[in-house]
């Protein structure tokens, strides 16, 4: 589509997990106008709607700005790869589709920081209201929302003999790690409905898009925010070669995810004053708190080699994987209908903890495996993995601007490991998750440990593996800080300080990273900040 008019009530930036839940709802009221501006394409193509093709789509070019990291000394000066979606539904069009929420804890820490309204009895409502739970209608689930939520099942899964280990391993059975408590293994619950991927895109944009009310425009790079005695007024963006501006008469939602969303505050001059000009650009408003904090997840994999073909490796055989596909493509079901993600385990590390500090994802399959011809390449060993990290980390990084053209990629600075306290916690899951893999039945079918490989024993040993190969979970948060403190950029109500007209709605806003994957949790900031814009609450 493109754009109706001049001027809008209310321009939404960014169609991500957030983006898109706040156009949708905003244009529920007939009575506003709403423009949605995508910097990336429709999500057509058809490996973005397939489950088990995520992460394909994540590693290209199918929708996604391919970002990297600063070198990060913690590992090792290394540079990791940092893919985000650039879509409509944005990351929830990419990413790995685990549904998990985070832990009670977590909102109510929020809350604790004087954040009315963030506290998990008032958030829980919002997860509620986004979900179609396979589960039901329940107290912590959600029967008629229009994100999907399926639990990930079939033989390949090798759910039970994961259960059974984790068990073995003193880990307990969690039947809801989205409900009362959220210790123990899981199966894999994921934003996966009728066999095809749940994204923001699909569960809120597809309804909307007939509405005369809603506006929604791809290929269009914001550039800046215009601003005007105090107050953001309108958007420049880019579209093809030709530089467009549009008018807010309410507000601007900026919804470009922890990356996205400071890169536009700095490029329209709000920020660290001395930084902005260093770039030529005119402060307008001196916010020093935009690009900083910026947590996201430390991630290591171990990985087991298999006597048998157990699991999903077997399936990407090329003549499996093209029956399996058309499988798909003609009823979404089969093998490729599931995320190839097969349980959560949430623990502690140590002792005395209020919540768990370790999260792994346990997949039967190993992360590198790829189609393979037979008769042209030799058969790949049978693996299984599990991706491990730590939930709680205290290393803080930042984003800055790389130039003054929106086209460019932003700094970013994970700074990982920069608390020795993460690495150590890091030790102590790769071990955790090891003990698992140790028990029966699991341990019958492995062969052996292919990494880290049983020749890493020691906590140093552990460390250098972990500092040579660990990345991130893809979880960014807290770059557009919410607070009650001089160095937040947002209030409770997502406003940014100091700024009218203006609130950001994204995973940049949390002020902690929550207990888990973050795409839920920003779908729930999402259906919050429509409510808050629209001066409507909804409880339990």
């Amino acid at each position: 589509m493109s754009a109706m008019r001049g001027g809008y009530d209310y321009i939404v930036v960014g169609s991500g997990s957030a983006g898109a839940v706040v156009a949708a709802r905003l244009s529920e009221d007939p009575a506003v106008s709403v423009l949605l501006l995508e910097a990336g394409p429709r999500n057509r193509h058809p490996l973005q709607h397939m489950p088990l093709a995520f992460s394909k789509v994540a590693a290209g070019r199918i929708g996604t700005w391919q970002y990297e990291s600063e070198p990060e000394p913690g590992l090792n000066g290394r540079r990791l790869p940092i893919p985000r979606g650039r879509t409509l539904g944005g990351t929830s069009s990419i990413n790995a589709m685990i549904a998990i929420r985070g832990h009670v804890r977590d909102y109510d820490g929020w809350a604790a920081q004087g954040l009315s309204g963030w506290s998990y009895a008032d958030v829980l409502p919002y997860f509620r209201r986004l979900e179609t739970s396979w589960r039901g209608e329940g107290p912590y689930h959600g029967g008629s929302g229009p994100v999907h939520v399926s639990r990930m099942s079939g033989p390949d899964m090798l759910w039970d003999q994961l259960r059974a280990a984790a068990e073995a391993a003193g880990i307990p059975y969690c039947d809801d790690a989205n409900g009362a408590v959220q210790d123990g293994i899981s199966p894999m619950e994921s934003t996966v409905g009728g066999g095809m991927r749940s994204s923001t895109a699909r569960a809120y944009l597809r309804p909307a898009m007939a509405r005369r009310n809603l506006d929604i425009v791809t290929g269009a790079l914001a550039r800046r925010i215009l601003v005007a005695g105090g107050r953001a007024t309108g958007i420049d963006y880019v579209r093809g070669s030709r530089v467009h501006t549009v008018h807010a008469d309410r507000e601007i939602v900026l919804c470009g995810g922890a990356y996205g969303s400071p890169q536009l505050l700095m490029l329209s001059g709000i920020g660290a004053a001395d930084e902005l000009r260093a770039f030529g650009i005119a402060p307008v408003h001196d916010l020093p708190g935009v690009g900083r904090d910026l947590a996201d997840h430390p991630n290591i994999i171990n990985e087991y080699e298999l006597a048998g073909d157990e699991g999903l490796t077997r399936h990407l055989r090329a003549d499996r994987a093209a029956l399996a596909a058309l499988r798909w493509f003609a009823s979404h079901a089969g093998p490729f209908a599931c995320t190839g993600t097969a349980a959560n385990v949430f623990a502690r590390s140590v002792a005395g903890l209020d919540r768990p500090d370790i999260q792994m994802m346990c997949l039967p399959i190993s992360g590198q495996a790829a189609l393979w011809w037979p008769g042209l390449q030799r058969k790949p060993i049978s693996k299984l993995s599990v991706r491990t990290g730590f939930l709680q980390p205290r290393s803080r990084g930042w984003v800055k601007l790389r130039s003054t053209d929106p086209r460019d990629a932003p700094r970013i600075f994970l700074n990982m490991f920069a608390e020795p306290g993460d690495l150590d916690a890091m030790v102590r899951a790769l071990r955790l998750s090891r003990s698992i893999y140790a028990q029966s039945p699991l341990r019958d079918l492995i062969v052996r440990e292919s990494l880290p490989g049983a020749d890493a024993q020691s906590d140093a040993d552990l460390a250098a593996h972990i500092r040579a190969n660990a990345t991130h979970r893809s979880h960014p948060v807290g770059t557009c800080r919410m607070g009650a403190d001089d160095a937040a950029v947002v209030d409770a109500a997502l406003r940014v300080r100091g700024m009218a007209g203006l609130r950001v709605a994204d995973a940049s806003i949390m002020p902690a990273i929550v207990g888990g994957n973050t795409n839920l949790p920003v779908m729930m900031i999402g259906e919050k900040a429509a409510d808050l814009i629209r001066g409507r609450t909804i409880s339990a």
